[in-house]
């Protein structure tokens, strides 16, 4: 009989979780080739070959009278640290005996304070010399992996048998897998039509923004008076800076300086290993720009030639993408996406193929994420006030500033919590292709500065008294209150939830054993840094008056995105928590606005 075909539908089953000894009994859903689509009993789904699977009846089940170790290795272990690993006993009187004794030292000698406990689920381990599986402890040594931590990042993750070690999530996170990435069965943003069209419209709204906001008119047209001469969208200089930018942010980021973590684990188990020095690079960037000024070279060159700059990352950016798609195509395949392994061209290379596209230590997708889109976008927003305090030197352009401090602070958060990103959908599932190149490089950069150039062409455009600035400065320094705070106390929480700091805190737990925080900001609403955020892009718009409805094209386009991840997010915690999610929904009712939405 096939390999295929060795379980049938239906059939009740014991899984090996990938990554570990540990077997679970799950149930057989659906057979694709030569892979088995498996249903824990927790609810969790997943995607194993037929080595991961055996019969229920190939496992022996030992009475709790006669594993006696079993149960006493609960009250041994009060102190075992989380970087310690169990192994499996022979049963052995002798050897059990002398194992409690070097257990007991061990305790002795400890001095932490992490509780180890069982998995509410059946939990085996296996040798890899055993023929069969069986849940009587073996002579073979074997061993448990009860969590997966690293001590120098925020974020971790966790396994099925996690224990009290503060490894616990607060949002959905990435599972370790093994075995080649399965073909993505269901499309986002419209499958390859939708991939497609959004390629050719996303640059055509870029240059719409640019010529509807032009130095002599700002608003709404449907056709706005642009330029047919190419030679306006080609200037080496500009080429040349944006090229220049590129290459020494890559300098920045291969140095050896600021500290290096591991990231979530892939379908491999493997962590990869990133270095945390983008605010370094952001400091060293911000010295050389003051240094340029300084020595007063033109810094306003990037205000002159904002157009060719913009096509010149517009190419680039397509240049990447399609290499980072011929790359991928020759990457093994366990390292590529599982949104994008589709096996459609379009829509492959629109998602990105490849997860984590890598050549040596220096990775593409962590580089472009943080780097010269984000700093690039504060130092154009400099390179703006520059122009209008050489223009206007006796009267400063205090909207430009306030706008300028605002946009400095929200992208010198994101580079100084730089670790939090590794735990984001676009690193843990989302493959670098021709959607987060272009979002990094182009988006990013010259859509985010509207309002600057809005009020950059024409100061005068802001008609608000000065006086009107201090109440969106309130407003802006709420929403980043806001936002700063719950992230801290998500990631706290996520580092440690058994903390003194979450005792009195309301916590729902799982059947995965994954706890959701009810309390502090997350009990006020599910999203509270969404609300943040909001706050803030309103008040940059703020910034720009009332006298177009342009510059507030970022706060509108915030709003949608936001609310659409929120849905996605909802979703897909109903489905992974089920009840316990329907319960957390109940007692925390609005999702991003407190009695409103």
């Amino acid at each position: 009989m096939p390999v295929s075909h060795k379980y049938d539908v239906g059939e009740k089953v014991m899984v090996k979780w990938p990554g570990s000894a540990l077997w679970y009994p799950a149930k057989v859903l659906a057979i694709q080739g030569e892979e088995y689509k498996v249903k824990f009993e927790e609810g969790t789904e997943d995607e194993v070959t037929a080595d991961y699977i055996r019969t229920v009846g190939s496992f022996r089940r030992r009475s709790s009278s006669k594993s006696p170790s079993r149960r006493r290795s609960r009250s041994r272990s009060p102190a075992r640290s989380p970087s310690r690993q169990r192994v499996s006993r022979s049963p052995s009187r002798k050897s059990v005996a002398q194992k409690q004794q070097q257990q007991q030292q061990q305790q002795t000698s400890s001095k932490t304070a992490t509780k180890s406990t069982t998995s509410t689920s059946t939990v085996v381990t296996q040798s890899k010399s055993m023929p069969k599986p069986d849940l009587t402890p073996t002579r073979t040594p074997s061993k448990r992996i009860l969590t997966s931590r690293s001590t120098t990042e925020v974020h971790s993750y966790t396994t099925r048998s996690s224990t009290k070690s503060g490894q616990q999530i607060l949002e959905p996170m990435v599972e370790v897998k093994t075995g080649r990435v399965p073909k993505t069965n269901s499309y986002e943003f419209g499958g390859p039509i939708g991939a497609f069209f959004i390629m050719v419209s996303l640059p055509l709204f870029i240059y719409y923004l640019y010529f509807t906001c032009s130095k002599t008119l700002c608003k709404l047209q449907l056709l706005p008076a642009c330029t047919h001469d190419w030679r306006d969208y080609y200037d080496r200089d500009a080429y040349l800076i944006f090229l220049g930018w590129m290459v020494l942010q890559v300098f920045l980021f291969m140095l050896p300086v600021g500290s290096v973590v591991k990231g979530l684990p892939l379908r491999t188990g493997q962590r990869l290993e990133y270095r945390l020095n983008g605010f370094f690079a952001f400091i060293v960037s911000l010295i050389l720009f003051g240094g340029l000024v300084y020595k007063k070279y033109p810094v306003t060159v990037v205000y002159d030639k904002f157009l060719p700059l913009l096509t010149a990352a517009m190419i680039f950016s397509l240049l990447l993408s399609v290499f980072l798609y011929v790359k991928a195509r020759k990457a093994s395949g366990h390292a590529l996406a599982p949104s994008g392994n589709s096996g459609n061209i379009v829509y492959d290379f629109f998602m990105g193929h490849e997860l984590n596209p890598r050549i040596g230590s220096f990775d593409f997708k962590f580089f472009c994420e943080l780097r010269p889109g984000l700093i690039g976008w504060v130092l154009l927003d400099l390179a703006f006030v520059v122009k209008v305090w050489t223009d206007f030197p006796e009267n400063p352009p205090w909207p430009l500033l306030l706008l300028t401090f605002f946009q400095l602070l929200y992208v010198a958060d994101s580079l100084l919590y730089e670790h939090a990103i590794l735990s984001t959908m676009d690193i843990i599932h989302d493959g670098f292709g021709f959607m987060l190149v272009f979002g990094d490089l182009v988006w990013v950069p010259f859509t985010y500065t509207l309002q600057a150039r809005y009020l950059a062409d024409n100061p005068s455009r802001s008609t608000m008294p000065n006086y009107c600035l201090i109440p969106i400065l309130i407003l802006g320094l709420i929403g980043y209150y806001i936002f700063r705070a719950s992230n801290s106390q998500k990631s706290a929480f996520r580092e440690n939830p058994y903390s003194s700091k979450f005792a009195a805190s309301n916590i729902l737990i799982t059947a995965s054993k994954k706890r959701l925080l009810m309390s502090g900001w997350w009990g006020w609403v599910r999203h509270p840094n969404y609300l943040g955020d909001l706050m803030m892009a309103l008040a940059w718009s703020l910034c720009c008056g009332f006298s177009s409805i342009v510059p507030y094209f970022y706060p509108i386009y915030l709003l949608i995105l936001l609310v659409h991840r929120e849905m996605r997010d909802s979703a897909h915690c109903k489905q992974k928590y089920g009840t316990v999610w329907a319960k957390y929904c109940e007692n925390v009712p609005y999702r991003i606005f407190p009695r409103v939405y």
